[in-house]
Order: structure tokens, then sequence, then C-alpha cells
């Protein structure tokens, strides 16, 4: 019956394997030729990862479980890295499957009859609840993968990959918990474990005070929209008036005054933005410095937690830094999209942060934003791609540090300043 059993783990990790990378390759959708020839690698590799750490970690099945997590999500990266978050999508779904099952039938079932049950009925047991269940669950996997596939369309179309992940990751710990309640762990690797989640909780707290911060910004974007979209029905109103007003002098053939009035309501037009601005202080720096973002249509947010005066450098110079990276990203916006200014106090620095949702920045431009001479636009008379440059000397020779990161939703400048001593305030 043993052997049985050692037959029974090896077929169904093959097909565990085979059922993780046939899952990423059907939803990714990949070419035919290339996709098989991805599953087979990636399964042997995943067999592999099980195997070894099954048995290099063969007393811990609490640190198996989390560290072939990991391993496998880094598999699965390497052989998709241009299509990272799909993939791992994809994965997260047939592996929260998997370890659904393991809690359900692994942990719960087994555990309740292994305690009415005579001993020597354990390798039935252990055929019956655990691999008898895996093979059903494999099967029903290759048989409804389609539904699995309009599972990760929701999660991808939704923006739920987070989500997702983070739900394999509290699968994880469920079991992994479940095992240190029967006491398979050493003392020092429940520590680590212990010290994992704990790590884990406090990730979870910051990605969700970065989402309730988002969220924050979006009511008060909305709230300004509101108020400039009553703005705007008033406009609307008057321009019944004004075409009322218009026709009645083509009817007497004043067409001078039919000019004059049309400019005017030209003129009065054009001097009435679209976008809104969310800020407190009207009057500030950065209020001035992204005015005319709002000019161009891009709706600004800013946060002022901290006085600008606390950093030793002048207003103009302050200004320099701050328009060069506003106007960059105007130019890139065209009139659309969101701007996101911060100012905040970290340990003995103030901080500035730019951000903004226009298109992202190539990895290779990246690299050389900040060197003299370096842009993107046509540069025969040698008049551009300084402003970054000097921005950066700026900020250096007031001992302050900047750096830029872009993704496909966002680019942000960070601005790190020292503040000036107490005694210098004072």
């Amino acid at each position: 019956m043993i052997l049985v059993l050692i037959i029974v783990d090896i077929i169904a990790s093959i097909l565990q394997s085979i059922a993780l990378a046939y899952t990423i390759s059907y939803c990714t959708g990949n070419d035919k030729k290339i996709a098989k020839i991805r599953i087979i690698f990636m399964t042997i590799i995943f067999i592999f990862v099980g195997c070894f750490f099954s048995q290099t970690y063969g007393n811990s099945f609490g640190m198996t479980v989390f560290v072939t997590h990991i391993l496998s999500l880094g598999v699965v990266v390497a052989f998709y890295r241009k299509n990272i978050v799909n993939a791992l999508a994809s994965y997260t779904i047939i592996y929260s499957i998997f370890a659904t099952y393991s809690i359900v039938f692994g942990n719960l079932i087994f555990e309740y009859i292994n305690k009415i049950i005579p001993i020597e009925y354990i390798n039935l047991e252990i055929f019956f609840i655990i691999y008898a269940p895996q093979l059903i669950v494999l099967f029903i996997c290759f048989k409804y993968r389609n539904k699995i596939n309009q599972i990760y369309k929701t999660i991808i179309y939704e923006g739920l990959f987070i989500s997702a992940l983070i739900i394999s990751f509290v699968l994880d710990f469920i079991i992994t918990f479940y095992l240190i309640t029967l006491g398979k762990e050493n003392q020092l690797l429940k520590n680590i474990i212990y010290l994992m989640f704990f790590v884990f909780f406090v990730g979870i707290l910051l990605y969700f005070w970065k989402v309730n911060q988002k969220s924050k910004q979006i009511y008060k974007l909305n709230e300004a929209l509101e108020i400039k979209n009553n703005e705007l029905r008033k406009i609307k109103h008057d321009y019944g008036a004004q075409i009322s007003y218009l026709y009645g002098l083509c009817l007497m053939n004043r067409y001078d005054d039919l000019k004059k009035a049309l400019k005017d309501i030209i003129d009065n037009n054009e001097s009435t933005p679209t976008a809104v601005e969310v800020n407190k202080n009207g009057s500030s720096l950065l209020s001035i410095i992204l005015k005319p973002a709002v000019d161009t249509g891009i709706h600004v947010i800013i946060e002022e937690k901290c006085n600008l005066a606390l950093i030793n450098m002048n207003e103009m110079d302050l200004y320099r830094i701050l328009s060069n990276i506003v106007n960059n990203a105007i130019n890139v916006m065209n009139g659309e999209g969101i701007i996101i200014a911060k100012t905040y106090e970290y340990l003995d620095s103030l901080v500035i942060k730019i951000e903004n949702n226009g298109p992202k920045i190539k990895e290779n431009n990246l690299l050389n934003i900040f060197e003299a001479g370096f842009t993107t636009k046509d540069n025969l008379d040698n008049s551009h791609g300084y402003g970054l440059n000097i921005v950066k000397e700026l900020v250096e020779s007031h001992n302050g540090k900047i750096n830029v990161k872009s993704t496909d939703t966002a680019t942000e400048f960070k601005i790190v300043l020292p503040i000036k001593q107490i005694k210098e305030i004072s």
C-alpha cells in the first residue's frame, strides 16, 4: 500500500505541475508552438521545485508551503517577462484552488476522520481523503478550464490581481498555522513563520492604506468636479440667453454688434477652464506652478502637509525645480489626466512628490533622463534636454536627492531635501 501511495503521489505532483503550467498558457493565450515548449519546461521546473524543497524542508511543511509558492512565482515571472501580471493572475487562481483543496481535505476532513478510525487504516485514509479528491480536483480544473479563464478575465478587467495574490498567501498562512498547531514545526521555524506573518500583515495594512488614500483623492476630485459641473450648468444657461440675444441682433441686421457679441462669447469661453484643482491653499507655490496644468485641462490634486519654507533653498530655485517637472508632465499629457503633488516631512527631510498618469517613460530613457542634452524631442539646434539636468544639479547642490519611477499607471518624481536646523528656522 505504501508503494501505491508513493506512485499516486508522484502522479498527482506531475498532474498538478502540468495543471499550473497549462492554465497559465491557456489563460494568457500564447502561440501554440511556444506554449507547448513552455508548458513542458515549466512542468519540469515545478516538479523539481516541489520535490527538492519537500526533501529540503521535509520536517517543516510550513516552510515548504511558502518556499515552493514564492519560487513558483519566480518561475512564472522568468517565463512570462513580457506578460507578468496576466501570467501571475492565472497562476494565482489555480494555486488558490489547490490550496483550498488542501485546507478542506488535507487539514479539516483528514484530521477529523483520523481521530475516529483505527491507526491501521491510515494509508487507506490518505488515499481516499487526500489523493483521490486531489485527482478529482485536477480533473475538474482541466474539464472546466473555460470557467477558470472567465475568472482570470474578471480579475484582470476589474484590477483585482493584488487582491487575488493576497488571498493565495492568506491560504498559505491558514495551512501553515494549522500545521503549527499540530506541533510539526520546531520553535525556530515557528518564529520565522510568525515573523513572516507579521511582515505580511504590515504589508497588507500599507497596501490598503494606500488604496484608502487614493480613494480620498478621488472623492475630493469628484467633489471639485461637481462644483465645476454646477458652474458649467450656469454657463450653459447663460448661453441660452446669449443665443437669443444674438438671434435678435441678426433679425435687426445689427451685424457690427453681432460680431462684437460673438467675440466676447468666444473670449469668455476660452477663459473658462474645464479642469479642477483640489487644494486647500490656492496661493501656495505649488498652486502657482500647477496653474498652467489646470488651464490646459489637466486635473490637479495638491496635498501640502508641511511648509516649503522649512528647506534651505530660495523660492526661485525651488520654482525652477518644480516648474521644470510640471512643464514636462504637461507636454506629454496632451491636456488630459491628473497631476498629484504632495509635500510632507520624513525624519529630518522634506519630501516633494509630483505624480502624473501620463504615458510611461521607457526604461532606457529613465536611465538617462537627468543627463545634459538628453531629450526625446527633435533637438537639431541642441536647445532641449537641459531642464531635468538643471533640476538634478539644483537639488544636489542643496544636499538633496531626486529620483523618478514610471509604470503603466503613473510617473512619479520624488525630491528629498534636508530641513533647516531648528536654530535657523527660529
